[in-house]
């Protein structure tokens, strides 16, 4: 059960905060976040067998970021739901128009939520209920429609509005950020209860077989600057790396630094 929490205009000094967590299983190959090679211009993780990604800038400052929702059994589909966001970075789309083109297509794709930022707007669709521009705010999203709410979303959603009411400096809001998605055990509190399954309950999911893959933690800043930063875990919920890039989407000249 992935989730991808999203701060639009809420912070004065980060106009825009991503903090979301990749549920896969953990045989399913995978590479590190990186600048992309073909197409270019692209940063984020990526899939090996499909090609695309659940999470990506390019270097204009756009960002892409899809969840899968669950398909029927037994049905095929001719995309990947990771191409929706490599898609849209690769060409200069028009965040809300690209949303409504994909949405009218419900039957190239498995279920999923789509999440496009342009620089200035948040977009959000899905091939069951359309596209819109999301207003300004906290929006969390899982493996389920938008709007519902799980155990895990309110607590996710709660616990970012917290640590942006305390106005961190960038080095403390990354660190809670990835402290919020580390966060184990599953929560009881909210909608649902415990009726829900204990993915649909715990932000970090671990698993041996199939858990929480990366954390990722987004921050446009209010002079321009992107940083990008993904941890790495094994089957075990151990981290096994960290890389993080600083980039100005107005001169798209990027610093890494990774470890």
């Amino acid at each position: 059960m992935c989730l991808a929490a999203f701060a639009v205009g809420v912070s004065e000094a980060f106009p825009l905060v991503v903090a979301a967590n990749r549920d896969e299983s953990h045989r399913r190959s995978t590479a590190a976040a990186d600048w992309w090679k073909e197409p270019s211009g692209i940063l984020g993780g990526r899939d090996l067998e499909a090609g695309g990604s659940w999470l990506a800038v390019d270097r204009r400052g756009r960002l892409a970021a899809v969840t899968n929702q669950p398909s029927p059994q037994g049905r095929t589909f001719t995309g990947s739901r990771g191409h929706l966001v490599s898609d849209y970075l690769a060409a200069p789309h028009a965040a809300e128009r690209f949303c409504g083109e994909r949405a009218r297509a419900p039957a190239e794709y498995g279920p999923y939520n789509l999440l496009l930022f342009d620089g200035e707007g948040l977009f959000h669709s899905a091939n069951r209920s359309g596209a819109q521009r999301l207003a300004g705010g906290i929006h969390v999203l899982s493996n389920a429609p938008l709007g519902t709410s799980w155990p895990k979303t309110e607590f996710a959603a709660s616990g970012l509005a917290a640590i942006l009411d305390d106005g961190p400096e960038r080095a403390d809001l990354m660190r809670r950020l990835f402290g919020l998605l580390e966060t184990r055990g599953p929560q009881h509190a909210g909608s649902g209860g415990t009726e829900l399954h204990w993915r649909a309950r715990s932000v970090f999911v671990r698993d041996p077989r199939y858990g929480t893959r990366s954390a990722t933690v987004v921050l446009l800043s209010r002079d321009g600057n992107l940083m990008f930063a993904e941890r790495r875990y094994d089957a075990e919920g151990q981290r096994q790396g960290e890389s993080a890039f600083r980039f100005s989407p107005a001169t798209a000249d990027a610093l890494q630094a990774s470890r």
